[in-house]
């Protein structure tokens, strides 16, 4: 590069007096903006635009690093290649081997009696027979009201809320209660004819029954030629339980209020 003689700086102060203000205000401008944005596009374009001391002379213009080649990945076997894709197809198809096979639940086998009828479990079983009984038996006047045959009147009542229900104690002993407990040996539908049979017969005062008043209530006592039922509670466990032939029944007017075997 030529060397710079003295007279350099006075050659450009007479350029600078030819060039207008406005131009070297723009000029001024430029040059600020160029120093600033230079090294960014170069950094964001990869350009080599050369920086203002480069061009001045002081500085050469740097050279772009040349990018590094991108090592070559190594070779897979062949063999792991290929033991590769045969595991993913294997499990590709044995998940759609899962999502199209349908599924299949074996029905539950119905339990049944030996004579092949479906078996009811006890609490349906209960109640149907207490519906069987109810209405084979007695006839429904509403209300939650039931007529027998012989006219006795079953009505909601006592610590049970029922009648019936409360009647249904004599069906089982209860060991613990204290005195005798009048237990009745079958189920409520015998009870049922049984406590007819014994209200027709105190009624046409039949040989052997009874009937009195007691606080405005009829009590009737009717014998049974065979076995009615046995003494419960804690005096029938005294007395080992003996057998009883009678029945008691308390109504007032046609309405049952107790029915139970007696000795």
């Amino acid at each position: 590069m030529a060397r710079r003689t003295s007279n350099d700086p006075q050659a450009i102060a007479n350029v600078l007096r030819l060039i207008p203000a406005k131009w070297l205000v723009g000029m001024l401008v430029a040059l600020v903006l160029y120093f600033f944005l230079q090294p960014k596009l170069n950094a964001w374009f990869g350009w080599n635009l050369p920086s203002i001391a480069a061009m001045a002379g002081n500085e050469t213009p740097a050279k772009p690093a040349s990018p590094k080649p991108a090592s070559p990945k190594p070779a897979q076997p062949k063999s792991a290649q290929q033991k590769s894709a045969q595991q993913t197809s294997a499990q590709a198809e044995l998940a759609s081997t899962k999502a199209t096979e349908p599924r299949t639940t074996e029905p539950k086998a119905a339990s049944t009696k030996p004579s092949g009828e479906p078996t009811k479990s006890p609490a349906t079983a209960k109640a149907q027979d207490q519906d069987d009984w109810k209405y084979r038996i007695l006839k429904p006047l509403g209300r939650d009201r039931y007529e027998s045959p012989a006219g006795l009147i079953y009505a909601p009542g006592s610590e049970e809320g029922h009648r019936l229900s409360h009647i249904a104690r004599h069906l089982e002993d209860q060991p613990d209660r204290p005195g005798s407990h009048g237990v009745f040996d079958g189920d409520m539908a015998a009870f049922l004819v049984a406590i007819d049979d014994a209200y027709k017969r105190a009624r046409g005062h039949a040989k052997g029954t009874k009937s009195r008043l007691e606080d405005g209530m009829t009590v009737y006592e009717a014998p049974f030629d065979q076995t009615v039922g046995y003494l419960g509670g804690t005096e029938g466990a005294r007395k080992k339980n003996p057998k009883l032939k009678k029945l008691r029944l308390v109504l007032r007017d046609r309405n049952l209020i107790t029915a139970f075997p007696i000795q």
